[in-house]
């Protein structure tokens, strides 16, 4: 089973499917071909790319040999485990063998065989249903966002998924706690007041941003607030979707985009 939260738009490979020397399977079942010498992790020039916080950029490596296959850990943050072992250096990968990049586990098939192509997935399936995990998207004029991640868990950072309206491979900006969170606030809130007349229908007040978003200080104020404000205003200008965050001056914040979860 997938871990939750994942969606099968975040597991993307990069090789032709007729070139492949071996696959990775994922918890959706889809098998992702690899090449001879392939690479595994969040950047965008590996064979595989998971778009998962708990992946590393350059997380893995797995190469085929006169001896077999091998997996080797690039220098991860959260580890690659072999058959519920943690790797340290090379180890052998064995067929079937189960392989773990951080959280996110595939099935191992070393050979060059014919797998059948893969369903045609999109954002929108029915992996993410369920009152544990949310999904809000959110459509500019030239941009989409997704922003998916565990309700349960209002502490975590997490993965804003983009990309140019009319395209279909999403990218991902990685957001730490505060400003991930202020992003749900922010959704939950345009969601709850969609019927609303107003412009500003959505506004969360700064007051109430201070005390409930994951601040380590007990005594954060609205001061604090503007801040986490800039840095997501910031990251937002750099995929093309500024102008998504707006103040109510004395008041609080709200999106201008609409949001549909």
């Amino acid at each position: 089973m997938p871990r939750e939260g994942l969606l099968p738009d975040h597991v993307r490979a990069t090789r032709a499917r007729v070139d492949a020397a071996g696959w990775l399977v994922d918890g959706f079942g889809v098998a992702h071909p690899i090449s001879a010498a392939a690479t595994v992790g969040r950047g965008p020039g590996g064979d595989l790319i998971v778009l998962d916080g708990s992946v590393s950029r350059d997380h893995a490596e797995l190469t085929r040999s006169d001896g077999g296959w091998q997996v080797r850990d690039l220098g991860s943050r959260n580890g690659t485990q072999l058959d519920g072992q943690r790797v340290a250096g090379r180890a052998l990968l064995a067929r079937r063998a189960l392989v773990r990049f951080g959280d996110i586990g595939f099935v191992f098939i070393g050979d060059a065989v014919a797998l059948p192509e893969p369903a045609l997935r999109s954002i929108a399936t029915g992996h993410a249903a369920g009152d544990a995990v949310f999904r809000f998207t959110m459509r500019g004029e030239g941009v989409e966002l997704c922003l998916v991640g565990a309700r349960s868990d209002t502490q975590a950072g997490g993965a804003l998924l983009y990309r140019p309206n009319g395209q279909t491979a999403w990218a991902e900006l990685s957001l730490p706690p505060l400003e991930f969170q202020l992003l749900r606030m922010l959704c939950d809130r345009a969601l709850a007041d969609a019927a609303g007349a107003t412009k500003v229908r959505g506004c969360v007040p700064t007051r109430h941003l201070a005390k409930e978003l994951p601040f380590q200080s007990r005594y954060a104020n609205e001061e604090n607030v503007r801040q986490v404000v800039r840095r997501v205003r910031a990251s937002l200008t750099g995929i093309g979707a500024e102008g998504l965050i707006e103040a109510v001056p004395g008041r609080g914040y709200y999106l201008t985009w609409p949001v549909v979860s």
